[in-house]
């Protein structure tokens, strides 16, 4: 998912200079994603850059690095999707601003379908080599993963990219002026066949973009059913901050 620059927050902690305040409360002081960080028994295995990484062209690059709020959904997909197959054989979603990928590879892993989407080619590189490390795992589930660009600001004709049962997205409105292209993006996503629900992880920062958020994606035409604080529900791989919503069209 595509977190907060270094200014607002990073995965383990804030850089101040040369200097890194460790949050301790960051599940990626838990995990390094080589191997022990599990999804239905099966590892994900994740290239992403360190939270102090500074990137001389693209700075702060948030789509390169693992969020909270990313491992929570990953883990709260791995809880909730088996009961929303209703005996289906597979599931076809949609990830948002996938980043690295945590989200939509845990719900490859768990055998079913999903595009990833997120912008710009370095993203486009980082992602697709994530696909590709977790590709034999993924097949043996019977699942799939692949990637698309897709820029919120010049949605593409949506026909071509079919039916969808599940999107979602994790840590993507972390700043006020994200929340309206996001719920773009989430409408585009609706106005094809299929769309049953909608997940969205977020670790909140702050009131401005909470608010928004629940606001303008009411005016959108979706329902917020539910808000699940993710601690309660997940233990260990829950955060205090990160809340999971489910949405539906109206």
């Amino acid at each position: 998912a595509s977190g907060p620059p270094a200014a607002s927050c990073s995965t383990a902690g804030t850089i101040v200079g040369r200097r890194q305040f460790v949050n301790p409360k960051s599940l990626l002081l838990k995990y390094k994603l080589q191997g022990d960080f599990t999804i239905g028994g099966r590892p994900l295995l994740l290239n992403y850059d360190p939270p102090d990484r500074m990137d001389e062209q693209d700075g702060f690059a948030t789509g390169l690095r693992v969020w909270d709020g990313g491992l929570v959904l990953a883990k709260y997909l791995e809880r909730y999707v088996p009961t929303a197959t209703a005996g289906r054989p597979r599931l076809r979603g949609l990830e948002l601003g996938a980043g690295t990928g945590v989200a939509g590879l845990s719900f490859a892993l768990m055998g079913q379908e999903v595009i990833l989407s997120d912008i710009g080619e370095k993203q486009a590189t980082r992602t697709r080599s994530n696909i590709e490390r977790n590709e034999g795992h993924i097949a043996a589930m019977g699942g799939r993963a692949s990637y698309e660009s897709l820029d919120w600001t010049a949605l593409p004709e949506r026909g071509r990219f079919g039916a969808f049962d599940m999107v979602f997205a994790a840590d993507v409105i972390w700043h006020e002026s994200l929340v309206d292209p996001f719920i773009q993006a989430l409408a585009w996503a609706a106005s094809g066949p299929g769309l049953n629900e909608v997940l969205l992880s977020h670790k909140v920062r702050d009131e401005e973009s909470v608010n928004r958020f629940e606001t303008q994606v009411g005016l959108a035409g979706f329902v917020i059913q539910q808000r699940v604080p993710s601690e309660p529900i997940l233990g260990d791989f829950g955060h205090p901050d990160v809340v999971i919503y489910h949405l539906r069209r109206r």
